[in-house]
């Protein structure tokens, strides 16, 4: 039993590799909130530092209002992947900034990668607005 659980991990380990390196890379889609449905770009990269092993910036242009956000995340094993803001949010929230949070499943759809989650910006520590993201990876150009 006990090798069968070794052969299995082994086996996955490759796919969760493999996963992650897909993860990487821009992606593009659109934030449905209460407000309307914006275009969210997503842009993700490697990080070596061990505490934040990815960064992201994020930009989307809402009203007219372009936006830019630096983040900062983590993927965990069950595919999920969670960004935050770079800056501390508790400095922001003390001088009236707003600082997002990012929620993420990367899964395949039809054979195709997609970031499919929810977004949350903080007015403060505890009033905030949501939206939903559904992100899909754009492909090089040669």
């Amino acid at each position: 039993m006990k090798h069968c659980l070794y052969l299995l991990i082994l086996l996955l380990l490759p796919v969760s590799v493999y996963s992650q390196d897909q993860l990487f890379g821009s992606w593009q889609g659109n934030m449905r909130s209460v407000h309307g449905t914006y275009t969210f770009t997503l842009d993700i990269l490697s990080n070596t530092d061990a505490d934040d092993p990815i960064r992201a910036v994020a930009m989307h242009d809402r009203n007219g209002e372009r936006e830019v956000i630096e983040l900062k995340g983590i993927i965990y094993h069950d595919s999920s992947v969670y960004f935050r803001d770079v800056s501390d949010r508790y400095h922001k929230a003390s001088v009236g900034e707003k600082f997002s949070k990012l929620q993420f499943l990367f899964k395949y759809e039809n054979g195709v990668p997609v970031l499919d989650g929810h977004w949350q910006e903080y007015k403060d520590l505890k009033k905030y607005r949501k939206g939903r993201l559904v992100l899909y990876k754009k492909k090089r150009k040669a």
